[in-house]
């Protein structure tokens, strides 16, 4: 171990290392996930994967199955569309424009003068 460089701790943790539960827990997972994405046209993404394995029974969360379709290296052949943001308000956004329609862009009946010419001194 010397020669290696490693410790004695280093040694003994690897001999007698054990899968944790939750990575058993992962590879089953892993499975399931594959045949929903693999049965369903390969379409289904993290969202649906998601409802789908809680319709079985299974508790399990979107981040999870992201994390888990990222590791088996899967990901939904559908794209999600491209939607432009609304400009759609309530209210009117420029109220001096009503007016202006409504006249019918008459000219007024004497010419105005700048504010400046207007000045009698």
């Amino acid at each position: 171990m010397k020669a290696l460089g490693l410790s004695k701790s280093t040694y003994y943790h690897w001999k007698h290392y054990q899968t944790s539960r939750h990575d058993k827990q992962d590879t089953i997972l892993k499975s399931q996930i594959f045949e929903i994405w693999k049965n369903n046209y390969k379409a289904y993404g993290c969202p649906r994967i998601t409802i789908a394995m809680r319709r079985l029974g299974v508790v399990i969360g979107p981040n999870r199955v992201y994390r888990l379709m990222q590791e088996l290296g899967i990901r939904s052949l559908m794209g999600r569309r491209f939607k432009k943001p609304g400009t759609h308000v309530d209210y009117s956004q420029r109220p001096g424009l009503k007016s202006i329609f409504e006249t019918g862009f008459k000219r007024h009946s004497e010419p105005r003068l700048p504010s400046t010419a207007q000045i009698n001194h």
